[in-house]
């Protein structure tokens, strides 16, 4: 039997693939859209890199890279924090606007691709598959309480 964690692997693996692939013709990656999402979800709220780079679970220095390359397909504005200088705010622009909905619908579409010809019993059932093993690799695991908490809040998304 072929390795499961290998298998799971090469399905996330596949599904960026495709989810890039989708988004190109935006001119925005995977990793973007959920960056873009996440700001669109807490539109209103001071967002830093800092809180952005918690929330998906990346290094301080990826994260950089995700918002300079946003940045310069005019997608965000990064500002500078009146009440507190050392922060720098995140916001989208109205150009990111306009993509809100196209990357939604790809994100559904390649969700609707990957569920293709499970009834509705089966769906559940995976689902359950899915959490139980999650929460077997994050319960048994030698992780941080902020990994964890990382983590957790990952698979509420």
């Amino acid at each position: 039997m072929e390795h499961l964690g290998h298998k799971i692997k090469m399905i996330d693996h596949l599904f960026k693939l495709r989810m890039d692939k989708n988004l190109e013709q935006l001119d925005v990656t995977f990793a973007q859209m959920h960056v873009l999402i996440y700001l669109f979800r807490n539109s209103g709220v001071k967002i830093t890199q800092k809180q952005l780079a918690e929330h998906l679970c990346v290094k301080h220095s990826t994260m950089s890279g995700i918002l300079k390359r946003l940045q310069e397909k005019e997608l965000i504005e990064i500002k500078v924090d009146e009440e507190n200088k050392k922060y720098r705010n995140i916001n989208t622009t109205k150009k990111a606007a306009q993509l809100n909905e196209q990357m939604r619908a790809h994100r559904d579409e390649t969700e609707a691709l990957f569920i293709q010809g499970f009834s509705d019993i089966e769906l559940k059932q995976l689902v359950c598959y899915l959490d139980r093993l999650y929460n077997n690799l994050l319960l048994n695991s030698a992780l941080s309480d902020k990994e964890i908490k990382c983590f957790n809040k990952e698979m509420k998304q």
